[in-house]
C-alpha cells in the first residue's frame, strides 16, 4: 500500500480542526462548553539524562468558568533506555523506559469578583514501553499538592498516551489518542476524565506542534461536559548542556 494512502484522513482531519476552532471563536463569552487551549513549552538539557521544561498555558473552563492562566516549571530524570531505538523522536524522553520528574506550577484564575491564585506541587512518574511497530505507550502518573487561596487540597491524574510516528517522503507525523483520569482529595471521588485525540508534527528537530481535540467530563466542575481544540508549540534545546 502506498504511503500516501496512509494520509488520506490528514486533510478531513485538518478540516475540521479547522471548522472546530472558528466555531469556539464565535462562541459568545456566557458559553463556555466549547473552549481553545493554548500553550508554549521551553525545553532545556541540562545533564545528560536532566531536563528543565517551561511553561506557559491559557485554560478556560477546566476547573471553574472563568479563564486560568498557568506558568510553571518541571525538572525531569530519564532512566532505563529503551533497548530497540527505533523512533528518532523531537523528545528524547521517548527513548527511554522510565522518566521521573518534579515542579511547581502557578494559577491565577481570573472572576468577576477579582483574581484566585493557586500554588502547586508536582511529583510525576511515567514507564515508557515501544510495543510493535514503533507504537509508544505512556502511562504519567501526576501527584499535585494544591493551594488554592491558601486552602490545601490534593490531585492524583493517571495519563495514558498511545502515539505512532509515520513518515511520506520527509514528513514526519505522530497521531495519537490519550485518556485520563482524576482522583480529587476534597471530594474523594474519580471526579473528571478527559480523552483526546490529536496530531504532533515536529520541524528541524528543535520545535514540535501539537494540535488536538480533547472532552473533559468532569461531575464537580462549573462546565460538564467540556469540549476543546488545544495548540501545543513546544521548542526543544540542548543548551546549556551540549552533547
Amino acid at each position: 500500500m502506498s504511503l500516501l494512502l496512509n494520509y488520506k484522513w490528514l486533510c478531513p482531519l485538518i478540516l475540521c480542526l479547522i471548522v472546530f476552532a472558528i466555531k469556539c471563536k464565535g462562541q459568545t463569552e456566557a458559553r463556555y462548553e466549547n473552549e481553545f487551549w493554548p500553550t508554549f513549552n521551553a525545553t532545556f538539557e541540562v545533564a545528560p539524562r536532566s531536563r528543565v521544561n517551561f511553561t506557559a498555558q491559557k485554560r478556560d473552563g477546566e476547573d471553574a468558568y472563568y479563564q486560568q492562566n498557568i506558568v510553571g516549571a518541571v525538572f525531569s530524570y530519564r532512566t532505563a533506555r529503551i533497548a530497540n531505538r527505533l523512533r528518532g523522536d523531537i523528545d528524547k524522553e521517548n527513548e527511554y523506559n522510565l522518566v521521573i520528574g518534579g515542579g511547581y506550577q502557578y494559577i491565577r484564575t481570573k472572576q468577576t469578583s477579582g483574581v484566585k491564585d493557586e500554588q502547586r506541587v508536582l511529583v510525576q512518574f511515567t514507564p515508557k514501553y515501544i510495543i510493535g511497530p514503533a507504537i509508544l505507550v505512556q502511562d504519567r502518573s501526576q501527584m499535585e499538592f494544591r493551594w488554592i487561596d491558601g486552602q490545601y487540597n490534593f490531585r492524583y491524574r493517571n495519563k495514558v498516551i498511545i502515539d505512532r510516528p509515520f513518515k511520506l517522503n520527509k514528513f514526519r507525523l505522530s497521531p495519537y489518542a490519550s485518556g485520563e483520569l482524576f482522583w480529587d482529595r476534597n471530594h474523594h471521588a474519580w471526579d473528571e476524565n478527559q480523552y483526546a485525540f490529536g496530531i504532533q508534527v515536529p520541524f528541524k528537530k528543535v520545535l514540535l506542534l501539537d494540535t488536538y481535540y480533547l472532552r473533559q467530563n468532569c461531575t464537580t466542575c462549573s462546565l460538564n461536559p467540556l469540549n476543546v481544540l488545544g495548540v501545543t508549540v513546544s521548542l526543544f534545546s540542548n543548551w546549556p548542556y551540549k552533547r
